[in-house]
C-alpha cells in the first residue's frame, strides 16, 4: 500500500521538496491542518518510514507504515489494524508490506504465551475482542430477560396456589377414565414398541372405541370423550390408512379427523405452523389427539434430554392452546421392549406408557403402567371373524406353553408315529420342558404311545 493511500484518505496534503534521493525517489512533504492542529510527515521513498517534523512531538520521530494505519486509519485499535491489513496491506508486495505482515505475526506468536489477564492489558487486539465478547454476553443476557419477560406477560397471570381445603371442596368429575384403567381424563399416553409391532393396528382399534363407546381390547371400558377425535398419521400412505380404517366398521365416522402427513411439512415445525394448526384443531372441535408417530414430528437429537425436554413442552403448550384435553402418542421402543427408546424424557412425560410387544413367536402382548395405570402383561389375538383386537390377559409363560403344545399336538398329527427325540424337535426349549409337553399331551387324551422297534416309544394323535 502507498503512503499516498494511507495519508491521502485522512486529509493530508501532498508536497514535493526541491530534493531528490540518490535513486531519483521524490522528498514529499505531507500535510495536516484542521483548527489549531498542524502536523508535517515527510516520506523518502515507499519502503522507509516517514520522519515526523514535529519537534514538539515527544517519543520517535519514525512513523512506519504500519503505525500510519493503526493511528491515523483505526482510531488506535489493533483489532481493526488487523482487519484493515487482512482486506488490503497484507497483499502489498513491497519491502514495508512485508516487514508489517512479519512484525504482526511475531506479536501476535508471543502474546498467545501470555496469561489472559496479562495478555489483555499489554494485547491491544486481545483486549479489543474480550471488550467485544463481553460486551455481546452482556447484550444477550439483557436480551434474554427481556424476552422472558415479554413470554410471561403474553402468558397472563399465574395459576394461584390452592389450599388442601378448597381443593377437596372442589367439584370433580366422578368418571375419571376415558379408557377404564388406561386412560385418564385430560391425560397423556405414550404407546411403546418396537417397530412393525402393531402400534398403529392397536391405535385404529383403540379409534373404534374412542368413537363408538364400549370396549377396548374386549377388556377396557371406554366412556367416549367429549368433542372429536384427531389422528395425525405420519406413518401409513393415505390408501393403507382408509384400508385399515374400512375393517373396523366405525359407527361414528364424523367424530374422526385424520392429517395423513407421511412425506409432508411437520406440523409443529414453526410458530405460524403451530398457530395454524390450533386454528384448525379448534375449528374441529378436537379434544382427543393421536400422533403416530413422535420420532415424525421430533425434528432434534432423541438422546438430548435437554432437546426432547423443550420439544415436549412446545407440544403441551400447542395442544392447551388448541383444546386438546387427551393425547395419545406412539413412541420406538429399544431392543428391550419394556423401554422407551432414546432420551429418559420421554418416559417421564406421560401420565401412563402403553407396551406392545412380541415374542420370538409372534405372539403379541401388552401392559400399561402410569399414574393409578397397572396393567400386567397379557397377550393380544386377533379374532379374524370381526378384525377386534382382545386382550387375553394370558402372560407370556402361559402363550408360549399354550403355543409350543399346539405346535407340539399339530407335528405329531401330521407325522404319526415319530420317536420322542423327532417329536421334541418340533418345538424350542429346554430338554425338560419338551418332556413335560409330552407328558400332558397324553395326560389330557390327545396323544397316545406305542411301542416301536427297540422297545422305543412311538407317538400318535388319539
Amino acid at each position: 500500500m502507498l503512503w499516498k493511500d494511507i495519508l491521502g484518505p485522512v486529509d493530508f496534503t501532498e508536497t514535493q521538496v526541491d530534493v531528490l534521493r540518490s535513486d531519483s525517489t521524490p522528498v514529499l512533504d505531507w500535510k495536516f491542518s484542521k483548527g489549531s492542529l498542524n502536523l508535517t510527515i515527510q516520506t523518502y521513498g515507499e519502503d522507509e518510514p516517514a520522519v515526523i517534523l514535529d519537534w514538539n512531538h515527544q517519543g520517535s520521530q519514525l512513523l512506519s507504515k504500519l503505525e500510519a494505519i493503526r493511528k491515523f486509519r483505526c482510531g488506535d485499535s489493533w483489532a481493526y489494524t488487523k482487519a484493515f491489513i487482512l482486506e488490503g496491506v497484507s497483499q502489498g508486495g513491497n519491502t514495508i508490506d512485508k516487514v508489517s505482515r512479519l512484525q504482526w505475526e511475531e506479536y501476535q506468536q508471543s502474546s498467545l504465551e501470555m496469561a489472559p489477564e496479562v495478555r489483555y492489558i499489554s494485547d491491544p487486539l486481545f483486549q479489543a475482542i474480550v471488550d467485544s465478547e463481553f460486551g455481546s454476553l452482556v447484550a444477550r443476557d439483557m436480551a434474554r430477560s427481556k424476552f422472558e419477560e415479554m413470554q410471561f406477560a403474553q402468558e397472563g397471570e399465574p395459576t394461584p396456589a390452592i389450599s388442601l381445603s378448597d381443593l377437596l371442596l372442589k367439584k370433580i368429575e366422578l368418571n375419571k377414565w376415558v379408557v377404564q384403567d388406561l386412560l385418564i381424563r385430560a391425560g397423556k399416553v405414550f404407546l411403546a414398541a418396537k417397530a412393525k409391532a402393531g402400534k398403529t393396528t392397536m391405535c385404529v382399534a383403540l379409534l373404534k372405541s374412542l368413537a363408538d363407546g364400549g370396549m377396548f381390547l374386549g377388556r377396557f371400558q371406554v366412556d367416549p370423550p367429549e368433542g372429536r377425535i384427531g389422528y395425525m398419521n405420519l406413518e401409513l400412505t393415505e390408501a393403507q390408512m382408509q384400508e385399515w380404517v374400512s375393517r373396523q366398521d366405525i359407527q361414528n365416522p364424523d367424530r374422526i379427523h385424520f392429517w395423513n402427513l407421511r412425506g409432508k411439512p411437520n406440523p409443529f415445525r414453526s410458530i405460524a405452523a403451530r398457530n395454524n394448526l390450533i386454528n384448525e384443531i379448534q375449528r374441529l372441535g378436537i379434544k382427543t389427539l393421536v400422533i403416530d408417530t413422535f420420532s415424525k414430528i421430533f425434528p432434534g437429537e432423541a438422546n438430548n434430554n435437554s432437546e426432547v425436554n423443550k420439544f415436549l413442552l412446545m407440544l403441551d403448550e400447542t395442544l392447551d392452546r388448541a383444546g386438546v384435553d387427551q393425547l395419545i402418542m406412539l413412541v420406538h421402543a429399544g431392543n428391550d421392549a419394556k423401554k422407551i427408546r432414546g432420551a429418559t424424557a420421554l418416559t417421564d412425560h406421560p401420565d401412563a406408557i402403553w407396551y406392545l410387544y412380541n415374542d420370538e413367536e409372534r405372539n403379541r402382548f401388552f401392559s400399561a403402567v402410569g399414574r393409578d395405570v397397572d396393567v400386567e402383561e397379557g397377550q393380544i389375538s386377533l379374532d379374524p371373524s370381526n378384525n377386534e383386537l382382545q386382550f387375553t390377559g394370558a402372560g407370556k409363560k402361559a402363550t408360549k406353553e399354550a403355543s409350543s403344545r399346539e405346535k407340539m399336538l399339530g407335528f405329531i398329527i401330521a407325522n404319526a408315529g415319530q420317536n420322542a427325540s423327532t417329536v421334541d424337535d418340533s418345538v424350542v426349549g429346554t430338554k425338560s420342558y419338551k418332556i413335560k409337553l409330552r407328558k400332558q399331551l397324553i395326560k389330557d387324551g390327545l396323544v397316545i404311545v406305542r411301542k416301536g422297534p427297540n422297545n422305543s416309544d412311538l407317538y400318535f394323535a388319539a
